[in-house]
């Protein structure tokens, strides 16, 4: 009986800790797909990708996967485009494991970015049929966003830390 309060307690937490992992794993992901911000001839600037840094960078390779798998479905839904999600999977995999190896936050993504690329390129190219040329530009547009969110997430990193 006078376990019942100690085990009690414990659950409370654990259970919050896994709405709180849940929340950041899946839901903010989801929630940050929706937000797109338009510039230079139509292109957008997603923040979905912040969030898959974020939980790589946290909770690791399986945080990554997850994150990218929900910040992508509304757009892989929207664009009829499904590699999309294996695609963010990747990149969020892949920063997890090269954050492990070195902190050293924009190189992981860079890293992480030009090992997911050929997917990218095979995929929109062969299976999804976009142009080349298209193709190109959103290179360019994934590289500077990525770049964008890495640098803001390493100035802040310590900051966001104090959160967890």
């Amino acid at each position: 009986m006078t376990n019942f309060p100690l085990t009690a307690q414990s659950n409370v937490t654990f259970y919050r800790k896994a709405v709180s992992v849940f929340t950041f794993l899946v839901l903010l992901p989801c929630l940050l797909s929706l937000i797109n911000i338009t510039f230079a001839q139509s292109w957008k600037l997603h923040f979905f990708p912040a969030a898959i840094i974020l939980a790589a960078v946290f909770y690791g390779a399986t945080g990554g996967i997850v994150a990218g798998i929900s910040g992508s479905l509304y757009s892989a839904l929207l664009l009829g485009n499904p590699y999309i999600i294996v695609g963010n999977a990747l990149l969020g995999l892949l920063i997890a494991v090269f954050y492990k190896k070195n902190e050293n936050l924009i190189l992981c993504v860079l890293l992480a970015y030009a090992c997911e690329l050929p997917w990218l390129i095979l995929t929109d190219y062969y299976f999804v049929h976009l142009s080349s040329d298209f193709i190109a530009k959103l290179v360019v547009v994934l590289l500077l966003a990525n770049i964008l969110w890495a640098v803001l997430i390493q100035i802040s990193i310590k900051h966001i830390r104090k959160l967890f």
